[in-house]
């Protein structure tokens, strides 16, 4: 049976039939302070309570990570279940039966269509004929035989489900035999089509490492060739399908994820035999991603079960510089603690499990740790010649952002005074070029932001203990003005009357759409009810930001002229930034190549453009 979506009002009924303080309950310990109730976060590690819930309207907030939503928001991503999921979860509590067709089946983890489970069934069934073949059939035994040099061990090749592709097109065969439709075989991505149109078996010759979704259903491969044609690549994965988005997926989490939430660490592989060697040396928290090009999407799945990632990526040149992307792209979308583990010798963890052993493994991968700050600084060194004035500012240059994403400030000063030690530089200016770039870092962050920068007036009840970024003025009248727009139909009128007018984040234009759309549909003219909105919204990026906008204290909404101010620099101010910001990029460019005759003249643009912003601001104060 195919699930079909809830209706609206049955949504709506089983949101107001159940109060989010059980919901949350289970999860947080809450405890009353003024109108609100505070709790840690359940989704990273804190000293002071900075998660929020708000009764009366039935939402949430963690003033430090910035997710937020009502119940079903806490549900999908607390307990990584679908929207369909978390409302039939909220149902049972309060005893309301949803029919079957709204629902999908214990063992499936999200909403999928007959087709999507027709695609299922088929990568199930070539999972287990590639397994065979390599354990059980003649022509799979150089294969088998290679992953038993490689030190892995039959139970291991049966826990990932190895196989082994031929040469020819047996898996074709093998399905056709079986009268599979052939429709199905050629949009699974498992054969290769003709120009004749006939099918061919897309893996050939090759060692199969199977990738399963975060329920374990498999969903591609990844193929290692077996020849020694190095013609061929090495490596070859499956496309993306209906059922496959490398962007999304990571080798191992349908394993992993128990004893990630268990320990609250995450060890991060360069290679699916590197997470494998870990797995037989008795390390279950470790996953890859397809390649070294991880995203903010697999950070944030996994910010959702851990505290701490550790990344074991290779020792080579790519993988070097794979970790430091890694360590910029996790700092700016996550809260994880990082942590590098360092592998002697430069050895990746396959290699030194069949040089040392599986207990030397374990020890390195669980105590051989280094800090990221200390790895991004020996990391940029290589880059320069620190015996030249000129590459010492130039490495500075390069360091500092990666000091700037340093949270403690006693490890952020401890190594500014070994930076101006080192190169007999002023710590103070380190100290205020560190400041300037710690702003725009926290600027950037437009989904995690909670107070505004100028003319700060105070927006919620919270404990003062919690360390806030800030925003820039145009973000600050971006949020306050859509806030004023769904809360005030005078504001909204005034605002959609300039026929000239967006918003500059793409964020708060696709909310003030979808709250035009949620006006027309519910016949409203203001939105008092936010955790409906928020349903009807249901992306969790998005509804974060809500959940931080209903924190806008109304006093910042009274006189209705101050809406045309906002609209003023969102029309004035915002152009004037972005023009910043591309010259600031041009001259980064012109420094890297070296250009000092380019780079001096964009500096005295960036200068300029800086003092007329500046200029601009004292006019309106």
């Amino acid at each position: 049976m195919i699930a079909i979506s809830i209706p609206d009002e049955l949504v709506e009924n089983i949101r107001q039939s159940v109060n989010i303080v059980d919901v949350v309950s289970p999860y947080v310990a809450l405890k009353k302070q003024g109108r609100n109730l505070f709790g840690r976060c359940p989704w990273h590690e804190e000293r002071t309570p900075s998660f929020s819930v708000n009764e009366e309207k039935q939402i949430f907030h963690c003033f430090s990570c910035g997710r937020g939503g009502n119940a079903f928001t806490f549900l999908m991503e607390k307990e990584e279940l679908s929207f369909p999921q978390a409302v039939a979860k909220v149902a049972s509590m309060t005893g309301i039966e949803l029919d079957s067709t709204y629902t999908v089946s214990s063992d499936e983890k999200r909403q999928i269509s007959q087709h999507q489970r027709d695609l299922l069934a088929l990568y199930d069934e070539a999972t287990k004929f590639y397994h065979y073949l390599l354990v059980n059939a003649e022509i799979g035994d150089d294969a088998l035989q290679y992953l038993h040099q490689r030190g892995l061990d039959d139970t291991t090749i049966d826990a990932y489900m190895l196989g082994y592709a031929p040469e020819g097109d047996a898996l074709y065969n093998y399905f056709n035999e079986k009268k599979v439709d052939y429709q199905l075989m050629r949009e699974s991505e498992l054969f290769i089509v003709w120009d004749d149109g006939t099918l061919h078996d897309r893996f050939l010759d090759r060692i199969l490492f199977t990738i399963r979704n975060r329920e374990g259903a498999p969903i591609a491969f990844s193929g290692r060739r077996m020849s020694n044609d190095t013609t061929i690549a090495k490596y070859m994965n499956s496309p993306e399908s209906a059922l496959f988005d490398k962007s999304e997926e990571l080798f191992n989490f349908d394993l992993a994820k128990t004893t990630i939430k268990k320990s609250k660490v995450v060890i991060l592989f360069e290679g699916f035999m590197d997470v494998i060697a870990a797995f037989q040396a008795g390390i279950h928290n470790g996953v890859a991603s397809m390649g070294t090009s991880l995203t903010k999407t697999q950070v944030r799945r996994l910010g959702q079960s851990a505290e701490e990632i550790n990344i074991a990526y290779d020792a080579d040149t790519a993988g070097q510089a794979a970790t430091y992307r890694a360590i910029d792209l996790i700092n700016k979308n996550s809260s994880l603690k990082i942590k590098i583990i360092n592998i002697p010798d430069g050895q990746d963890p396959d290699e030194y499990l069949r040089s040392q052993g599986i207990d030397a493994l374990r020890e390195v991968l669980t105590r051989n740790l280094k800090d990221p700050v200390e790895f991004n600084l020996n990391y940029l060194r290589k880059d320069y010649d620190l015996s030249n004035q000129s590459d010492i500012f130039n490495y500075i240059e390069q360091v500092l952002p990666a000091l700037a994403q340093v949270k403690e400030p006693l490890v952020r000063q401890t190594y500014m005074q070994q930076l101006a030690t080192e190169f007999n530089v002023s710590s103070s200016g380190l100290e205020e070029q560190l400041r300037n770039l710690m702003m725009q870092q926290q600027v950037s962050r437009q989904t995690e932001n909670t107070r505004v920068k100028d003319n700060y007036v105070p927006i919620l009840e919270t404990p003062n203990l919690v360390e806030k970024p800030v925003l820039s003025q145009v973000e600050q009248a971006e949020q306050i003005l859509l806030t004023w727009m769904l809360k005030h139909q005078d504001a909204w009128l005034k605002v959609t009357s300039r026929l000239d007018f967006h918003f500059v984040d793409v964020v708060y234009e696709t909310l003030f759409m979808l709250a035009d759309g949620y006006k027309q549909k519910n016949q409203i003219q203001e939105i008092d009810n936010w955790a409906d909105f928020m349903d009807f919204v249901k992306e969790p990026d998005l509804v974060r930001v809500l959940s931080q906008l209903d924190q806008i204290d109304d006093a910042m909404m009274q006189e209705l002229d101050q809406v045309d101010e906002y609209i003023g620099v969102l029309l004035n101010r915002a152009p004037l930034e972005e023009k910043i910001k591309q010259k600031q990029r041009e001259l980064l460019e012109a420094k890297q190549v070296n250009n000092e005759v380019l780079a001096t003249q964009l500096s005295f643009e960036v200068l300029s453009l800086l003092r007329e912003k500046q200029a601009a601001q004292s006019n309106q104060q």
